[in-house]
């Protein structure tokens, strides 16, 4: 597996892979209308074409198969963690949020912050992040519970 910064042409991949994740993955903790409304923001491409501008933004891969992608902002903000949903429990989450504590580190970023899903929670529990507190977020108007978590490096 590497792991390398993403590129335009990785888009339509991100995209595919998010919203497999989110309907295959997430839905064992997320009602089927939560699901829906998630699993929607992968039709904005504006969005995420935006997101690879913007951030910090790595995808895993192995021949040519996306495995997974991750995301960071300037201030610390994990903005994005996801993995193949044919692809979870090998360790690829865990590459992933290891090469972008790296690159915190290089850039001088003390701390890591992000609002991760219930199913996330325990990944980023295992990985010395504390819970900061919960969150009710609205978003195509249904509401959703995560979590904002951090770790200092």
């Amino acid at each position: 597996m590497t792991i390398r910064q993403a590129v335009p042409t990785d888009l339509q991949g991100i995209t595919r892979l998010f919203h497999a994740s989110v309907n295959k993955v997430n839905s064992k903790d997320y009602s089927q209308e939560q699901v829906d409304a998630w699993a929607s923001a992968a039709l904005d491409l504006e969005y995420w074409q935006n997101k690879l501008e913007t951030l910090h933004f790595w995808v895993a891969e192995n021949d040519g198969e996306l495995l997974g992608f991750v995301s960071l902002a300037e201030e610390g903000y994990l903005d994005h963690i996801f993995v193949h949903d044919q692809h979870q429990n090998e360790g690829i989450a865990t590459e992933l949020l290891a090469h972008l504590e790296h690159a915190a580190k290089e850039r001088n970023i003390p701390r890591v912050f992000a609002d991760v899903s219930i199913t996330a929670k325990p990944f980023f529990e295992k990985r010395d992040f504390i819970l900061v507190k919960e969150n009710r977020k609205e978003f195509k108007g249904v509401v959703f519970v995560n979590f904002t978590m951090e770790k200092f490096l």
